[in-house]
């Protein structure tokens, strides 16, 4: 009986050592030196949560995108095309389901098994949760409204729609993967959002390369190099390079200057303001600087093409009208006068840092600063001009309309106070009001305005503004439909546009299309038609600026506004 039972235990030995998973580990092909600490910068008040579903504000995000990892990655121009926790991705030939193989025989920070159940539970009993995480779960929900049904097969995770959903498929690519062992009795509880709290970051689990050594609120948050990570340089070495980032909270950007010119913070990102006093002192200190690409958000100025009043309505709906603001604004000076000189003009919807920025609106519709050119195309649009040489339209009104922006915004007020000037020597009148941001949002979103100055974030990928080009999406300020607030917007003066509508009908098709060429020639066509109609008129941004001391080596060769100094961070390393 005993040989028996021993040779039924070798046989389960020998089962489970068959079993036994070669780990699936990522090689970068990196050639640093392990060891030293990164000391960066953080300006406010830390950290408000660890928690990633709840974190919104930089400060909390900077450090739990640290401690945890997604599906893939973005390249360093903000492209999903680097396999992360999944080694590959494929649609299936109708596009509706999307597949990830995850990687096996990995571990989490704290050891534990990471398994395809984690990625299984994070999205079908955490994400997809509406309650469950701060933004809820529609960016998970296809054109009708449904989640997806998720299967696993083996390593093989699938996700299927009722219908093609590539902007779906990147949210859960990009989601990050929480441990369920950890957070799973939360969730049972109902209450992950009361998880990882600040005094948790001694507890936190993740598949990221560093995870919280130390913290003191309101001070710093030391984090230490994840012993587990699942990425390797050729050599042979288990990254992160670096042993310890110290993010230390500083009060304002003046301070973090200081702190850099001293030596004590390795990397920053300088205000324009700056850049003649980094450039100065770089050689002597040995800073390695840099300039990259334009910002991807823009402030541009919108008109009410459904004014309540028709003679406003006739030049707001009239295109060289606002063509002739565009060619009227000189953005140089702009650019000269706010960030000395280290900005770019923009002319459309996407930022020339995008993948997706199609470089033949430049040529197909240069608008460079030309009073002549806008002379030109106000007469094209019909208007004239009086014997005292003010600008009227073909009845006879004199051009005169109320512009705004949020009070305090020094970059916003300049352009405001430049437009006014270029009006002026068109004949044109502005009258520039300054208002309370709340205020002007509200006047923005009823709509209850003339012209509007103001601005968004932007993205690399143009999808994400959907709810700024689709006829019906929430912030559609140009030309709201009547269902969009009765109360205000009369059906009777409202005209959808046959290019506004063909802009609907792209953002519509690009949600479903996932051919990525096919895609990006639907967005393409998107800048054309915003770059000849001008539904927004848009200014200008600033360029990505940088400072790191020398003995610091970036993975990123060319910092850029979609992928900065921190891009792969794991294969940074100091001398």
């Amino acid at each position: 009986m005993k040989k028996l039972l021993l040779v039924m235990l070798v046989a389960l030995v020998a089962v489970a050592a068959m079993a036994q998973v070669e780990p699936e580990y990522r090689i970068d092909p990196y050639e640093g030196k392990p060891g030293g600490t990164l000391f960066l910068g953080s300006i406010g008040t830390g950290p408000r949560t660890f928690n990633p579903f709840v974190a919104q504000e930089t400060s909390s995000t900077d450090i739990t995108d640290l401690m945890h990892q997604s599906m893939f990655n973005s390249d360093n121009t903000g492209m999903p095309t680097i396999p992360a926790l999944a080694t590959e991705w494929w649609f299936s030939e109708d596009g509706r389901t999307v597949y990830f193989r995850v990687r096996q025989g990995l571990k989490w920070s704290d050891g534990h098994p990471f398994t395809i159940e984690d990625v299984r539970w994070t999205f079908e009993d955490l994400y997809f949760v509406n309650e469950f995480t701060r933004n809820g779960n529609a960016t998970y929900k296809d054109a009708e409204g449904f989640l997806p049904e998720v299967e696993v097969d083996g390593n093989v995770i699938s996700f299927t729609w009722t219908e093609p959903n590539v902007w779906s498929f990147r949210a859960i690519g990009w989601g990050q993967i929480m441990p369920k062992h950890v957070l799973d009795e939360y969730v049972q509880a109902g209450n992950p959002i009361e998880a990882w709290t600040l005094a948790d970051w001694d507890k936190i689990v993740g598949m990221g390369p560093f995870m919280i050594e130390s913290f003191t609120e309101g001070v710093r948050t030391v984090m230490r190099k994840n012993p587990h990570y699942w990425i390797f340089d050729e050599a042979g070495n288990r990254l992160p390079y670096l042993e310890r980032i110290n993010y230390e909270v500083v009060g304002s950007q003046d301070v973090l200057l200081l702190k850099f010119e001293a030596g004590e913070i390795d990397i920053m990102g300088p205000r324009a303001a700056d850049w003649p006093r980094i450039v100065e002192q770089a050689e002597e200190k040995g800073w390695v600087y840099g300039v990259g690409g334009p910002g991807l958000g823009s402030d541009f100025i919108t008109f009410n093409l459904g004014h309540p009043d028709p003679v406003k309505r006739s030049w707001f709906r009239n295109v060289h009208f606002r063509r002739a603001i565009q060619y009227m604004m000189d953005k140089e000076s702009i650019i000269d006068t706010l960030f000395n000189g280290l900005g770019t003009a923009i002319y459309g919807p996407v930022s020339p840092s995008s993948g997706f920025f199609n470089p033949e609106i430049l040529e197909a519709f240069p608008y460079r600063y030309s009073i002549t050119r806008a002379r030109l195309e106000l007469r094209r649009g019909g208007f004239d001009w009086d014997a005292q040489g003010r600008l009227i339209d073909s009845d006879g009104n004199r051009v005169e309309f109320d512009l705004s922006t949020n009070a305090g915004n020094i970059t916003r007020e300049t352009i405001a106070a430049i437009l006014v000037d270029g009006a002026a020597k068109l004949g044109m009148k502005i009258n520039y009001a300054p208002a309370d941001f709340n205020l002007l949002v509200g006047k923005l979103l009823t709509p209850d305005y003339d012209a509007i100055l103001i601005g968004l974030t932007g993205s690399v990928d143009p999808g994400s503004g959907w709810n700024v080009w689709r006829i019906d999406g929430g912030l559609h300020s140009f030309n709201y439909p009547p269902e969009y607030n009765p109360d205000v917007i009369d059906p009777d003066i409202y005209e959808a546009f046959d290019w506004e509508k063909r802009i609907h009908e792209i953002f519509v098709r690009s949600v479903g299309e996932v051919d990525e060429q096919a895609r990006w020639d639907l967005f393409a066509e998107f800048q054309m038609i915003v770059a000849e109609y001008q539904p927004y008129v848009y200014t200008i941004t600033q360029n990505y600026l940088y400072v790191h001391k020398d003995s610091v080596h970036l993975a990123n060769p060319h910092p850029n506004p979609a992928a900065g100094t921190l891009w792969q961070i794991h294969g940074i390393w100091k001398d």
